[in-house]
């Protein structure tokens, strides 16, 4: 890419997490040529729906022409919940995102430790993207490796990054599933998951 970047890439984090948690996203993708823009959220103490309207917000106010979505975990349902209000075309990739409901989750919502943990996160990692319009272009990057907090709460995931169940994250609108040994903060640096993601985002 030379001169005015014509396609950027907005950074959309999970549950619990913040804007640093891309930092070797966020360096890799500039180094490719990328305008990358960070969207931080409230992920727990902040209406879903009202995040969702900031998020289409945010991708609609940049001047770049096209705008991709990489995002993770809880960040996916958030896109995908927010794509009818984008109006920039562009493409999505979604790491470990629990597009199906969150087994953790439903497991923290029956203990009845969901109000203080989840707050309200809990209706989109319960129920994920709900019905879906395919509106763009979609990679899933999924873990295997199952070494994570969320195994600690629902022991019976399946394979599974750990976190999410490699069953959440799979559905026939995708139109790439790719799974990976790493597990789900994992995602975040794996050299892998960054040139599969890359290779996506110039696929024409």
């Amino acid at each position: 890419m030379t001169g005015q970047p014509q396609e950027a890439v907005v950074l959309v984090h999970g549950l619990w997490m913040r804007g640093w948690t891309w930092h070797f996203y966020r360096r890799w993708l500039t180094q490719q040529g990328y305008k990358v823009y960070l969207f931080s959220y409230k992920t727990t103490q902040q209406a879903f729906d009202l995040t969702l309207l900031q998020l289409a917000a945010f991708v609609n106010s940049r001047p770049e022409r096209i705008m991709h979505l990489v995002v993770h975990s809880m960040g996916g349902i958030l896109a995908m919940r927010a794509l009818p209000k984008i109006n920039k075309p562009g493409k999505l990739v979604m790491l470990g995102s629990p597009i199906n409901g969150s087994k953790v989750a439903k497991k923290l919502q029956r203990i009845g430790w969901h109000k203080g943990l989840l707050n309200h996160a809990t209706d989109p990692l319960t129920q994920g993207t709900g019905d879906v319009d395919k509106l763009r272009e979609s990679l899933m990057i999924a873990g295997t490796s199952a070494y994570g907090f969320g195994r600690l709460i629902e022991a019976r995931m399946g394979v599974s990054d750990g976190t999410v169940g490699l069953a959440e994250t799979q559905a026939d609108w995708l139109d790439e599933h790719v799974q990976i040994h790493c597990n789900h903060m994992g995602l975040l640096w794996n050299k892998q998951a960054m040139n599969l993601t890359l290779d996506f985002l110039r696929k024409s």
